[in-house]
């Protein structure tokens, strides 16, 4: 399991499956989840306050949005093919 596959994974628990599907088989999915991992261990080496965490607090969040709607749009794709 690669840091940012388990990174995303334990950050949505409940889209497990999902994460690791998308993983696999989608290399923008996969890109995403690398920038997650890069930005969430830049913003833990941040001091608690500045500027620059709270760009990376925001980037971070940005990131976690686009993933999800990578998410939803997978289980919408599934849900219609069945």
């Amino acid at each position: 399991m690669t840091p940012p596959f388990r990174l995303v994974s334990e950050q949505f628990p409940h889209l497990r499956d999902r994460v690791a599907c998308l993983f696999e088989r989608n290399e923008i999915f996969r890109e995403l989840c690398e920038d997650y991992e890069t930005c969430t261990s830049a913003l833990a080496r941040q001091p608690a306050s500045g500027a620059l965490r709270h760009e990376y607090s925001a980037l971070q969040l940005r990131l976690e949005t686009e993933l999800l709607g990578y998410l939803h749009e997978d289980a919408e794709t599934a849900a219609h093919r069945k």
